[in-house]
């Protein structure tokens, strides 16, 4: 072992060879979704509707989705990644309702990704939108 690391020491000094480079881990793998999980995330989020209409402190009741998620799904996800997911489908909804409705009000349109086609229906009935008496 030492003969080879005097070896290769030497091998750097004679042809000018770089350094060795320190070992760094790899990012972690970026989190994403499955569309099982984001539609199970509509389906919580419906359930909830009442208390995110009644209550202005959301926290609980995201925790609530995420854990109401895991336990449909086995999907591991946070309150704060299931209110930015439900967001991101939000504005994928209303995108889709945009081009189809061939975008009256000429708002700024982006291509409909995988989820905004598999969501679209499960969200149709627009729960989330406060409907006046």
């Amino acid at each position: 072992m030492f003969f080879t690391f005097c070896f290769l020491l030497s091998l750097t000094h004679k042809y000018k060879m770089a350094q060795l480079v320190p070992f760094h881990r790899p990012a972690p793998q970026a989190f994403t979704w499955s569309l099982i999980a984001a539609l199970q995330l509509i389906r919580e989020r419906r359930a909830l509707n009442t208390t995110f209409i009644t209550n202005r402190n959301h926290t609980a009741a995201w925790n609530q989705v995420a854990n109401n998620v895991f336990a449909a799904t086995g999907f591991v996800c946070t309150s704060d990644q299931c209110r930015s997911k439900w967001n991101a489908l939000k504005r994928g909804y209303e995108n889709m309702e945009r081009i189809l409705a061939n975008n009256p009000n000429s708002f700024p349109l982006q291509s409909p990704n995988n989820f905004d086609h598999a969501c679209f229906m499960e969200m149709s009935d627009q729960f989330w939108v406060a409907h006046s008496n």
